[in-house]
């Protein structure tokens, strides 16, 4: 049986802009969910999910992540809150009443397949949500899928948030 090692680093990044309508300032920030991994930088905009040294098979994963072996590849999931609120309030704050969410890788990876909720993501951007509401804080679910063909060593990469007024 192999072993395969994996120490996992994710940062979160997010960004926000407003269509041609809707000029808003929208804030976007990652929330270590209560049932998920813990989030370096959770309460702002720039946050990272260490998932540390895992293996496909043995070993522990960390608090809030649970892992499955399937025949070929095997998955670690876990939850990540995310809220977006608009910025200063003025007169063009309620013409707004979503947002749009988008995510996307920041680096190509051919071998791994990352998921936010059950979005593949590339490094184009894709969406998450269509109509989020602003002020909540919904639970995503983020995974991670590694084939067994994947040689043992360390994986990271970037997801990139955009919010967008609607």
């Amino acid at each position: 049986m192999r072993r395969f090692l994996l120490a996992l680093f994710v940062l979160l990044l997010c960004s926000s802009r407003s269509s041609a309508q809707n000029p808003l300032t929208l804030n976007l920030v990652f929330v270590s969910d209560p049932g998920g991994a813990s989030l370096a930088g959770s309460g702002t905009s720039a946050a990272s999910l260490n998932f540390g040294t895992v293996r496909a098979f043995g070993g522990t994963v960390p608090s809030g992540v649970t892992k499955s072996v399937g025949a070929n590849s095997w998955t670690l999931n876990t939850k990540i809150d995310i809220t977006v609120t608009k910025g200063s309030l003025d007169a063009l704050d309620v013409l707004s009443t979503s947002y749009t969410l988008t995510a996307g890788l920041q680096a190509t990876d051919s071998q791994n397949t990352w998921k936010w909720n059950s979005v593949t993501l590339s490094t184009v951007n894709s969406t998450i949500t269509a109509s989020g509401a602003y002020g909540a804080t919904p639970a995503y679910s983020f995974s991670l899928t590694i084939p067994f063909s994947e040689a043992a060593g360390a994986i990271s990469n970037t997801i990139n948030f955009t919010a967008v007024a609607n």
